[in-house]
């Protein structure tokens, strides 16, 4: 105790007018939230094309499918036939590129925290002229370039046919521990 009080016999209380108090003005507000959240870029855009040139198109009724290396023929054919329950569905209609390619990327790493791993995205299937199908296209080429995606296809005509995509995700670390164990030999059913 007497080592404490003599370490601590130099030390003045602070004053009363050096205290800082936090108000609604000095917190962080949206505004500035969003500001460091677009100085900071996620570098997965970066890999997404804005630019609709670069962008292969398709037509409004183009069956579109996509399967990583791995993914096994039954499994896609459950996710052609909409067999596995979509949690999460999102609609990109009426969305500027810039707005789907940010909204994309949230829907994913949302549903991989919450160990989702189908999804349902509405894409639309364009109107006439130059802007025919460019929502359609532009996730499709997207969803191709994301490592989290393991495979796509076109929704049945009950989830939107041709204007949807079914989109499988990457299984978790911790989903795949689980399957393991639930699926080693021996284990009790």
């Amino acid at each position: 105790m007497e080592l404490f009080i003599a370490e601590m016999a130099d030390v003045q209380p602070l004053r009363p007018d050096s205290r800082v108090h936090f108000t609604a003005e000095t917190c962080d507000h949206q505004e500035a939230r969003e500001r460091r959240a677009a100085a900071e870029p996620d570098e997965r855009l970066e890999r997404l094309p804005m630019d609709p040139g670069h962008l292969p198109r398709c037509k409004a009724d183009d069956v579109l499918s996509f399967a990583r290396e791995g993914v096994q023929e039954a499994v896609l054919k459950h996710l052609r036939l909409g067999r596995y329950e979509a949690k999460t569905r999102e609609d990109f209609r009426g969305l500027k590129l810039n707005d789907a390619r940010n909204k994309l990327l949230q829907i994913i790493d949302g549903a991989l925290y919450r160990g989702e791993r189908n999804l349902l995205l509405i894409s639309g299937k364009g109107g006439a002229g130059a802007a025919a199908c460019l929502m359609k296209s532009a996730l499709m080429t997207w969803l191709k370039l994301l490592p989290e995606v393991q495979a796509y296809h076109t929704a049945i005509r009950q989830d939107g046919g041709t204007g949807a995509f079914y989109v499988m995700l990457r299984k978790s670390d911790a989903k795949k521990i689980h399957d393991k164990e639930i699926h080693r030999k021996g284990a009790r059913r």
